[in-house]
């Protein structure tokens, strides 16, 4: 039957005089179509490639496949059309499904295609330019079958490039794919970044680091040669243990330009931890009416910032609050009264940008995969005409949805209030066990499905996340930080900055182990 179509599809095309502009599709043994015989080559591509059948919609055009053909079918229920090419045997099976584009001009190219697996098995795409072959995998499982978009760039040195879409799978496995485009651009995150705000307290109680070969040496260093380009440092308004404030975050600053990393500050406006669930006044604004709020706000902020400025060291990135969705300052900038909570924020960016018009300022919630409460929260804040530059989101895989509605969310936000976004707090366990006798945050039924408490586990969910912040729409996802990277179990750096005893319920979840070893994870920071 199929040979019948193939025969059919030539006869049609040599009667329109075109055969010579394209190939059909085959499922194996045919040799893949030569470079001429995929694109125009009078005139190199400067926008989007011409992609025989992306969609899938004509079953034997334009792809060929190799390794076990009797997995590659067309299906029904495609992303946005009609059909799809999904890949699934009832038997173990290798399969690539390929295409080759020629007249391409010699510069960075990026694609882009709908993805969507049954989990337990290894699905890619690769794009090979020249001899080099770059890949992006699609995550480990996709709960519901939700489709994620998925991108990899590649730098064209020939005029043309191999698209290959990928399966490994086990019995009954499948994946699916749609929607393939090529285009001139480069997706790549430009913020590699991590909370290491545990790092001062830890090293100043003891605390040592190693590389994964077990090296011992200073953490910064340690992170930096494994690609960590931004470091994110919390400040408290008057913290019970002397840390976390003004004067660290100079200090921390020097270290961190010497090292060329450069520094997001996270204003907590508080004597302690903020977050969706509590976001209580320092003590010496307690008293405090709204306009007086304000104006501490604004202070506190400025004397940060312009300190920073003036010692040579300023912002390049400044949250605003922490994990505000429930806002800041409780009650008074609750989000039972948005407009205070826009007016003490308001506060915030006039301190931030007159102490450095240069520092880019973020709104920061959590719950990353919740559009519907980003879309009210920030509605509200644009309604009130807050300005900021970017929106940061946290996402803990455990707490906030899957990795395609973390996805959907990022997409909508960036085009929705035309803003640069990222993925400002987000960890994983590497282990279920405990570091110390401190219960951890992250307990053994947490585990996502497809990514186990370890090593590797860890490292498959940090290229995942870092993946699909990469493919937001126009390049516009700016990058992850990983919280707390350094918060491994130190005798005095514990949760309670009142107690000196309590302990770490963080340490399955850094990026340096028990031994005080880096971990596989922190290697995708060289992944951009």
């Amino acid at each position: 039957m199929l040979l019948a179509k193939i025969r059919l599809w030539l006869t049609i095309l040599v009667l329109l005089g075109i055969a010579a502009g394209c190939s059909p599709a085959s499922t194996g043994t045919e040799p893949a179509p030569s470079a001429e015989s995929s694109a125009p080559t009078s005139a190199p591509i400067s926008g989007p490639a011409t992609i025989l059948n992306p969609g899938f919609e004509e079953q034997d055009t334009g792809w060929i496949s190799s390794g076990a053909e009797n997995a590659v079918l067309i299906e029904e229920s495609g992303y946005s059309s009609s059909f799809r090419l999904t890949h699934k045997a009832s038997e173990t099976f290798i399969v690539d499904t390929s295409q080759s584009i020629s007249g391409l001009a010699n510069d960075w190219y990026t694609l882009r295609a709908w993805v969507r697996s049954s989990g337990k098995n290894e699905v890619y795409l690769a794009l090979k330019c020249g001899e080099q072959e770059k890949r992006v995998y699609a995550p480990a499982t996709t709960p519901g079958y939700r489709w994620i978009q998925l991108v990899v760039s590649n730098q064209v040195t020939d005029g043309q490039c191999t698209i290959s879409l990928h399966s490994f799978g086990t019995p009954d496995s499948w994946a699916s794919f749609d929607d393939v485009e090529l285009v001139p651009s480069q997706a790549a995150l430009s913020i590699l970044g991590a909370d290491i705000s545990s790092l001062n307290k830890s090293e100043d109680k003891g605390g040592i680091y190693k590389y994964s070969d077990g090296t011992q040496a200073d953490a910064l260093q340690i992170l930096k040669d494994n690609g960590m380009n931004y470091a994110r440092l919390r400040v408290w308004v008057d913290s019970a243990d002397g840390f976390h404030n003004k004067a660290e975050i100079l200090a921390m600053a020097v270290r961190l330009k010497s090292q060329g990393i450069k520094l997001l500050v996270d204003f907590h406006y508080s004597d302690d931890w903020a977050d969706p669930g509590k976001q209580n006044k320092p003590a010496a604004w307690k008293d405090y009416d709204f306009e007086q709020l304000k104006q501490a706000v604004y202070d506190h902020t400025y004397d940060v910032c312009n300190s920073l400025a003036a010692q040579g060291t300023p912002a390049d990135m400044v949250q605003v609050g922490n994990e505000i969705n429930a806002g800041l300052l409780w009650p008074d900038g609750d989000y039972n009264h948005f407009d205070n909570m826009a007016a003490l924020l308001k506060s915030g960016v006039q301190a931030v940008k007159d102490s450095s018009s240069s520092t880019r300022v973020m709104l920061h919630i959590a719950e990353g995969g919740d559009n519907e409460m980003a879309r009210w929260w920030f509605d509200n804040i644009t309604r009130r005409d807050v300005p900021f530059d970017v929106i940061g989101v946290s996402y803990y895989p455990f707490w906030h949805g899957s990795l395609a509605q973390l996805q959907a969310n990022l997409n909508d936000l960036s085009v929705r209030y035309d803003k640069d976004v990222m993925v400002a707090e987000f960890a994983y366990a590497f282990t279920v066990l405990e570091g110390d006798s401190h219960s951890n945050i992250a307990s053994r039924n947490m585990a996502v499905d497809g990514y186990l408490f370890t090593p590797q586990g860890q490292r498959l969910m940090m290229r995942d996340v870092m993946s699909i912040v990469r493919a937001v729409q126009n390049e516009r996802g700016l990058g992850v930080f990983y919280w707390d990277a350094t918060w491994t179990v130190v005798e005095g750096n514990g949760w309670n900055a009142q107690d000196s005893l309590s302990g770490n319920s963080w340490d399955n979840q850094a990026l340096f182990d028990f031994n005080y070893q880096a971990l596989p994870a922190l290697a995708e920071y060289l992944n951009p």
